[in-house]
C-alpha cells in the first residue's frame, strides 16, 4: 500500500461466473499470505468451497467464516468487523488486514437498502483502519439495481479483470439518507427518563447492554430494534471510554411517541466514527451536542411497536424457548408489556395467536429460501440441490431454532385443529414449488419427487435442531442428488 492511499481500501468485485470470482480473489489472498498479513474470507459455504479448492494448500492459512453469521444485521456486522480488526491488529507486526466478504442474498428491497447504507457507512467508520476489504457482487443472483448501488458505495471497483477508481462513487453523507444533526443542546422537554447508567471501564459495557436492552423492551420496541439500539449504545460508549476522559454516561428516555438513547462522553475531541456510524445505520435520527467538556450523541427511534405486534414478538421468543403448550398466556402478557384486556382484544384464544405467529416472515422460512432460489439462474435440477445448500446455511445461523410449523404440529395432536390446517397448507406450498421445479427439469413423476425432497428437508431440519449442526443438510443433499440426478448405469 502506498503512502498516498487511504488506510481503508473498500473494493467491489462485480462478477458473473465462477471464473470471474476466482481470478482476482486467489492472487489477492495469496499476496496477503506472502506478506504475512491476516487474511479472512466471509462468504456462503458454496463460495468458500470454490476458494478452498482454488487455493489448495494455501487455504490452510486463510480464516474462513460462514457469511450468514457475520452478516446477520448491518449494525452487528459493523461491530463484528471492529472486533476482528482490533484482534488482528493487536498482533505484533501486522500492518494490513485483508477480508473478502459478501452481503446476504434473498433480501427484501428494504433490507437491501439497509445493507447499501451499511456499505456506504463502512467508508466513514473504518476510514482510519489499515484494512483492505473486497465485497463480492454476483450478477447471477443480485438484482440489477443492487449491483448499481454497489458501484455508488465502493471507491474501487473491479469488473471483468479491470480494477480502477470508481467514477460512480458517491460520498457517504450524500448517499446515506440519515444525516447527523448538530445542536447546541439536547433538551428532554416532556421526556420520561427510563434508566441512567455511568460506565468507567470497558468491563462495564456488558451491564450497560443489559440495562439498555431492558429499557428498550419496556418501551415496547421490537426485538431487532432492541438488539440494534443495545449494540449502538455499547459501541458509542466504547468509543467514549477510549477517546474521552475515561467515563461515559447513558440515559434512556421516552418523549411522547419518540424514544431516545443519549450517550455522553467527557473531554473527547469528537464522538468515535464506529459508534457514530452504527448510530446512523440503526436510528431514525442522530443528533450531536457539545457542552462544557462533554459531547452527547442522541439516537432517536419511533415509538413502540403496536400492541398486537409486541404480543406476537413476545410469543415468538417464548414459543421457541419453551414450546407452545408450556408458554402460558400470562407469561406472554408479561413479556409483551400489555394489559390482559389488550391481549384478548387482539387474540380471543391462544390458538389465534399461534396462527398469527406462523404467518410472520420469521416463521415462514421457505419464503426466504425461495427468494434466493428464484434469484439463481442455474438449471431447475441445480435449484433443487441448491435448496439443500441454503438449508445448510440456515442451520448454521446462530438464531436457527427449527421450523415453526414443524414445532407447532408436534405439539398439536388434534387432527382438526387450525394449527394442523395451517401446517398442511404450508407443506403444500413447499411441495408445489418443488413439484413445479422438478417438472421444469423434465424429471419423471415430479409429484413423487417433491414429496421425497420435502421429507428429506423436514428430516434435515429436525436433525439440525437436535444436533445443532448443519451436517444434516449435506446428508440430505447427497440423498436428493440420487433422486434428481441418479448416476447412469454403465452398459455391460
Amino acid at each position: 500500500m502506498s503512502a498516498t492511499q487511504p488506510r481503508l481500501i473498500h473494493e467491489a468485485l462485480v462478477y458473473s461466473s465462477d471464473k470471474e470470482f476466482l481470478e482476482p480473489l486467489v492472487p489477492f489472498l495469496q499476496d496477503g499470505l506472502a506478506a504475512g498479513e491476516p487474511v479472512s474470507v466471509v462468504l456462503n459455504p458454496s463460495k468458500i468451497a470454490l476458494l478452498r479448492d482454488a487455493l489448495g494448500q494455501d487455504a490452510q492459512r486463510v480464516s474462513f467464516s460462514d457469511g450468514s453469521r457475520m452478516y446477520r444485521r448491518p449494525a452487528a456486522a459493523f461491530a463484528e468487523y471492529r472486533r476482528h480488526l482490533e484482534t488482528e491488529l493487536s498482533r505484533p507486526g501486522v500492518e494490513l488486514v485483508r477480508v473478502v466478504g459478501e452481503i446476504p442474498l434473498g433480501l427484501s428491497a428494504e433490507q437491501y437498502g439497509e445493507w447499501m447504507r451499511y456499505e456506504s457507512m463502512f467508508n466513514r467508520g473504518f476510514a482510519g483502519y489499515p484494512l483492505w476489504v473486497v465485497c463480492g457482487y454476483d450478477t447471477r443472483a443480485r438484482p440489477e439495481e443492487i449491483v448499481g448501488d454497489a458501484l455508488h458505495t465502493h471507491p474501487i471497483v473491479s469488473v471483468s479483470g479491470n480494477r480502477d477508481t470508481n467514477a460512480g462513487y458517491i460520498e457517504t453523507d450524500e448517499f446515506v439518507d440519515r444525516p447527523v444533526r448538530r445542536e447546541q443542546e439536547l433538551g428532554h422537554r416532556g421526556a420520561d427518563p427510563l434508566s441512567r447508567l455511568t460506565v468507567s471501564t470497558e468491563r462495564d459495557l456488558d451491564q450497560l447492554g443489559r440495562v439498555v436492552a431492558g429499557a428498550a423492551r419496556a418501551a415496547g420496541l421490537g426485538p431487532s430494534i432492541v438488539d440494534d439500539v443495545t449494540l449502538g449504545a455499547v459501541e458509542l460508549a466504547r468509543d467514549a471510554l477510549r477517546d474521552g476522559g475515561g467515563e461515559a454516561s447513558v440515559e434512556v428516555a421516552r418523549d411522547g411517541a419518540l424514544w431516545h438513547c443519549d450517550v455522553t462522553d467527557r473531554d473527547s475531541a469528537a464522538p468515535g466514527e464506529i459508534g457514530l456510524s452504527i448510530a446512523r445505520l440503526i436510528s431514525e435520527r442522530v443528533e450531536l451536542a457539545s457542552g462544557a467538556g462533554t459531547h452527547t450523541v442522541r439516537l432517536t427511534f419511533m415509538g413502540a411497536a403496536g400492541a398486537r405486534q409486541r404480543i406476537i414478538d413476545a410469543a415468538s421468543e417464548l414459543f421457541y424457548q419453551n414450546g407452545i403448550r408450556a408458554t402460558g398466556i400470562a407469561t406472554i402478557i408479561s413479556h409483551a408489556g400489555v394489559a390482559r384486556a389488550t391481549f384478548f382484544h387482539h387474540f380471543p384464544a391462544k390458538s389465534d395467536l399461534v396462527i398469527a405467529w406462523l404467518q410472520q416472515p420469521g416463521s415462514r422460512w421457505f419464503d426466504r429460501l425461495r427468494a434466493e432460489l428464484d434469484a439463481k439462474t442455474e438449471s431447475p435440477t441445480s435449484r433443487l440441490l441448491s435448496f439443500f445448500d441454503l438449508l445448510g446455511e440456515w442451520f448454521a445461523q446462530e438464531d436457527f431454532r427449527g421450523c415453526a410449523f414443524q414445532n407447532a404440529a408436534a405439539e398439536t395432536p388434534e387432527a382438526d385443529h387450525a394449527l394442523r390446517q395451517a401446517t398442511h397448507d404450508y407443506t403444500l406450498e413447499i411441495q408445489h414449488y418443488l413439484r413445479q421445479t422438478a417438472s421444469d427439469a423434465g424429471l419423471p413423476k415430479p409429484g413423487r419427487i417433491a414429496e421425497e425432497l420435502h421429507l428429506l428437508a423436514q428430516g434435515a431440519i429436525a436433525t439440525a435442531v437436535a444436533t445443532r449442526s448443519p451436517e444434516s443438510a449435506r446428508v440430505a443433499r447427497a440423498a436428493a442428488k440420487r433422486i434428481v440426478a441418479p448416476p447412469k448405469r454403465s452398459s455391460a
